[in-house]
Formats: structure tokens, sequence, C-alpha cells
């Protein structure tokens, strides 16, 4: 089951997709930071039907994507594929943030075709603190991960509210960036 999140801020919208049980304790813990929570902020959540939201994008608008992944095997990926293609001609932004719970022939098929459809994928596996040894506590590794999401939604969050870049303009002769 995939579950989809839409901040809107400023006129843009930030989605946060998740499928499979850590990721969504991620997308839960995502959408508590207060990071989301600007002046003028509004969250719609919603499950994924078929390859579209139960409520519809902005047909024209270029948006940004996050969605974490924690049991690609399970999930019928080609759906929310054709959906990031489709948002992906329209100048949209999709990152993918895999957490792999299997190693089998089904989640690498799946990777292959997340890498096709995404601007970025990120596998996330086993973690290492500087030279140590992987952490050993499941435990450890999903707190872990979940702090690089959040720091991950964060940054996306923020590119997507300046608009993926600033506009600059010339007025009265001072380099005035467009909101």
């Amino acid at each position: 089951m995939l579950h989809f999140s839409k901040i809107s801020t400023k006129g843009k919208d930030f989605n946060l997709i998740a499928s499979g049980a850590l990721a969504f304790k991620i997308h839960n813990k995502i959408l508590k930071d207060e990071t989301f929570h600007q002046k003028g902020a509004k969250i719609n959540r919603n499950m994924l039907l078929g390859s579209v939201p139960a409520r519809t994008l902005t047909a024209d608008r270029r948006n940004v994507f996050y969605v974490i992944l924690s049991d690609v095997d399970r999930t019928n990926i080609d759906a929310l594929c054709e959906m990031i293609a489709q948002e992906r001609k329209k100048g949209s932004y999709a990152v993918c943030q895999v957490i792999p719970v299997y190693f089998n022939e089904l989640s690498f098929k799946a990777m292959k075709v997340l890498r096709q459809n995404f601007d970025e994928v990120i596998e996330l596996n086993k973690f290492n603190l500087g030279s140590s040894k992987a952490l050993m506590s499941a435990e450890q590794q999903h707190c872990l991960i979940t702090d690089y999401s959040l720091s991950m939604a964060r940054i996306m969050y923020h590119v997507c509210v300046k608009d993926f870049a600033p506009l600059a303009q010339e007025a009265k002769g001072e380099l005035v960036y467009a909101q």
C-alpha cells in the first residue's frame, strides 16, 4: 500500500510517498517534524489508488516527489513508476530512497525499474559509522535510516519551496531574487 502526502506552501507542492512498514514510520515522523509546519503550509494525506493519488495533482505545475520504499519486492512499483514518469515529463523532480529488506531477484529487477523512472535512486543498506564495523542492532540501523530520511526530506522540501532554483532579476541596479 502506498501512502501519499502532499505538503503545499507558497503555491508549491512537496509530495511524500511511502510503502512498507519502516517507510510508513519514517513518513509519519517526517510529517510530524516542525520544518513542514511553516506558516501557511497545508498537509493532505491519502492513499495512492492504482497509479494516481486519491486527490489529483496540480495539472501543469512542476512538483517535487520524495518516495521511501522499505519492501520493494512486495510493492507493485509499476503503477508508481508510471505516475513518476508522467510527472517527470512535466518537469517534476523525483527522488526514491530504498531500504532493502530482501536481496533477491525480484528486488533487483524492481531496483532496475526504479532507476529508469526516477531522477535519483538512493539505496540504503548496512550502515557504517566511520571506519567501524557495521551497526549490529536493527534498531540502531533504523534510527540512523530515519534520521537520514528526515534530513533528506528537509533538504528537498526547502528546494521545493524555492522552486528548484532562485530566479535573478535586475531592479534599479540591484540584484533581487524572485520568490
